[in-house]
Order: C-alpha cells, then sequence, then structure tokens
C-alpha cells in the first residue's frame, strides 16, 4: 500500500515536471512565431 502511495507520488511529480518544461519551451517558441523583420526597399518591388 505504502509502494503505491509513492509511486502515485513520484509519476504526479513527473507530470507537473514535464508540463512545466512543456509550457515554458512553448511560451518561448511563441515569441519567435511574432517576430516578422522589415522587408528590405529591395525586395519590396517584388
Amino acid at each position: 500500500m505504502m509502494i503505491n502511495k509513492f509511486k502515485l507520488l513520484i509519476l504526479t511529480s513527473l507530470v507537473t515536471v514535464l508540463t512545466l518544461v512543456a509550457h515554458i519551451s512553448a511560451a518561448s517558441a511563441c515569441l519567435a512565431v511574432h517576430y516578422q523583420p522589415e522587408l528590405p526597399e529591395t525586395l519590396k518591388k517584388y
């Protein structure tokens, strides 16, 4: 019984940490998606 509670605690902690890492990774990637550099004048005529 004690081992099952320990497994549940470990798995819950692992899921929490992995969710946090995924959230941080997604948040940092979103900043790069919104970045759009200015178009050079030579390309604007095309």
